[in-house]
């Protein structure tokens, strides 16, 4: 491909990466003359639909991201039968390389990465997506040393599970956690498991599992623990050890709840602070009220004789009696003395409760970690009652439409049910919006439709026209509803018999002709294709003079194997084109995404049997996308 140009934009340069999906070259946009990386899926699975579905996810869910830790994406789409992404370009080594050439790594450099990489799972976890093959591969480096995490080619949803339709687990075998070996669900635990791993590597030079298959490795991780980083690398910290094993702990429960409690843990590591090392590790361990008594010495007992390591008998020689004369207490001393020792005794009790009631109820009488109740299937206001009796509170709210749950119940949550958390922990829900409600667009004097037309005669009204639709605009429907529509054919008194063709026979056989070799003939009644052009005003780019479209096409009439293109000219340059998807059918909706810069041009060319004509072109501004509107 080096040498090549997609979508009259990105020369193609050199490859410089390549994995089991697509390939990647370094690049040029011509438009805005900067570097970048392409990402082009491989030729052969371009007609696997499960492929090509994967790969697009990667550029929504990369998209949806915009974060100074994570690769910006710029662009995507399909050109001459070929998906690509474009991407930022990074053209430092990657940790991967890093490791192989230098580890172990010093303790302050890992801690440097491995804090920017928690942030950018902590921010996209917050976003709902869990990344699902975090490893020192995915992570590179901008030329300030910045790092960037890369390549969300199988990221997903919170809650999605770790295997593919015909078993094949996602994920790096040397870098996946337990529960996606075993092929369930895959949250954002899982890859603080990935980020664990990637901290033994670095710290210790050496992977904790290795084995003959990828099959062995995942099996390892399921069910064995690895070598003790500081018997590999005799110079690692006990703090640093702690926190390798409690992110790469099997049990998901065991490990840091959060990308943002591991942080506290990596940023404390490196400014020498103390860690907590109770947390789920290790059983916490109560601190105790000691009070000096004076004891009797007690010396060895015969089967007891003092080893190397007992300890030294510090009790004084005995000293030669001498007499002395023992004053005389009079009773008034000794209630005195009695009232004071009973004193001392309540204010050690009382110092004592005080130091059990901190250990168990820090914060003033709030248990230190709470169980997150499960509030699927609940009211939003159900929900919040829920959360806020137990401790927590409510984050951040979404909703979304889904036909297939309960309308106005509490579909998702995060954390999931049953995760041990903190006091105080916000817990973010999606709520069920049920059928999608869209307002009926007017359709009248356009000549095309959205259901097949029931034409009739009309005195005024030109062949081909809509005059009448069964639901008034503006009128609020189940989003798919189907318009019925009338169109003209026109004044009675001007239909005329239309006379069925004749076909001519051969000069030579006498049989009728054969037009296979010409231009396919057109069957049925040829309508123009609706087409909606909307702005996605919730678009977050890095570069705030980009803009997203969402350009919706439905194709009309009864003729099949029709072709849609959409064409698009950005401000200063040329124009882009992306054919949706080869044949489009009656009634089949396609849609393309747009990215550009300041004012846009758009047009959509619709084509039957050969004969082609622009049925859509604006450069006006088009109407703005609510959040959720859309999909990206």
């Amino acid at each position: 491909m080096e040498g090549t140009t997609i979508a009259n934009r990105y020369l193609v340069e050199a490859l410089i990466g390549e994995g089991g999906m697509a390939l990647v070259y370094r690049g040029v946009d011509q438009t805005l003359e900067r570097p970048v990386a392409i990402k082009v899926l491989r030729e052969e699975l371009a007609g696997q639909e499960e492929v090509v579905s994967r790969f697009r996810r990667e550029a929504h869910a990369a998209a949806k991201l915009a974060h100074g830790n994570i690769v910006a994406v710029y662009d995507t789409g399909v050109d001459n039968g070929r998906y690509y992404i474009v991407m930022e370009y990074l053209p430092e080594a990657s940790l991967k390389q890093i490791i192989d050439e230098y580890a172990p790594l010093p303790l302050r450099k890992v801690l440097e990465f491995a804090t920017q990489a928690a942030e950018a799972l902590d921010y996209a976890h917050r976003a709902g997506i869990v990344h699902r093959d975090v490893k020192p591969q995915n992570i590179l480096f901008s030329d300030q040393g910045q790092v960037k995490l890369s390549d969300f080619g199988i990221a997903a949803a919170s809650g999605s599970g770790g295997l593919t339709a015909d078993g094949k687990v996602l994920g790096s075998a040397h870098y996946i956690s337990p529960e996606q070996a075993q092929g369930a669900s895959a949250g954002p635990m899982s890859d603080i498991y990935s980020l664990g791993v990637v901290l033994y590597e670095a710290l210790t030079g050496r992977l904790p599992f290795d084995g003959q298959s990828a099959a062995d490795i995942a099996a390892m991780h399921l069910r064995e623990t690895p070598p003790s980083p500081r018997s590999v690398n005799p110079n690692l910290s006990p703090e640093a050890e702690f926190v390798i094993n409690k992110a790469m702990a099997r049990d998901p429960q065991r490990r840091y709840r959060s990308a943002a409690e591991l942080l506290v843990d990596l940023r404390k590591l490196a400014s020498g602070a103390e860690l907590d090392q109770t947390g789920v590790l290790t059983p916490a361990v109560m601190p105790e009220a000691t009070i000096a008594l004076p004891q009797a010495p007690v010396g060895p007992t015969p089967a007891e004789e003092p080893g190397p390591y007992a300890r030294p008998d510090l009790t004084p020689p005995p000293q030669p009696a001498r007499p002395v004369q023992e004053p005389q207490e009079s009773p008034t001393q000794s209630v005195l003395a009695g009232v004071g020792i009973g004193l001392l005794i309540l204010l050690v009790i009382v110092a004592v409760f005080a130091l059990m009631r901190a250990a168990f109820y820090p914060g003033g009488g709030t248990p230190n970690t709470l169980e997150v109740p499960n509030i699927t299937g609940l009211t939003e206001q159900e929900a919040r009652a829920e959360i806020e009796s137990r401790g927590l509170a409510v984050g951040r709210v979404d909703q979304e439409h889904d036909e297939n749950q309960p309308e106005g119940k509490v579909t998702d949550q995060y954390p999931t049910p049953g995760q041990m958390v903190k006091s105080g922990t916000k817990v973010d829900l999606v709520v069920n919006l049920g059928k999608e409600v869209v307002s009926v667009i007017d359709v009248v004097g356009e000549t095309v439709s959205r259901a097949e037309p029931e034409e009739l005669t009309h005195e005024t009204v030109e062949a081909g026209v809509i005059f009448a639709q069964d639901a008034k605009p503006g009128t609020q429907v189940e989003k798919g509803f189907a318009i019925a529509v009338s169109v003209s054919i026109g004044p009675e008194d001007e239909q005329e018999p239309v006379e069925e063709p004749v076909e001519e026979p051969d000069d030579e056989t006498g049989e009728p002709g054969d037009d296979s070799g010409d231009t396919p003939a057109v069957t049925g009644e040829v309508l123009d294709p609706v087409v909606e052009v909307v702005e996605d005003e919730s678009f977050s780019p890095d570069d705030p003079a980009s803009r997203k479209f969402v350009v919706t096409v439905v194709a009309m009439g009864d003729t099949p194997d029709q072709t849609i293109q959409v064409k698009w000219q950005q401000q200063d340059g040329g124009w882009l084109v992306e054919d949706l998807g080869g044949a489009v059918q009656p009634g089949e909706s396609k849609t393309a995404t747009l990215v550009a810069q300041g004012t846009v041009t758009i047009e959509v060319s619709h084509s039957v049997g050969g004969e082609s004509r622009v049925v859509y072109s604006t450069t006006e501004p088009v109407p703005t996308a609510e959040p959720g509107d859309t999909e990206g």
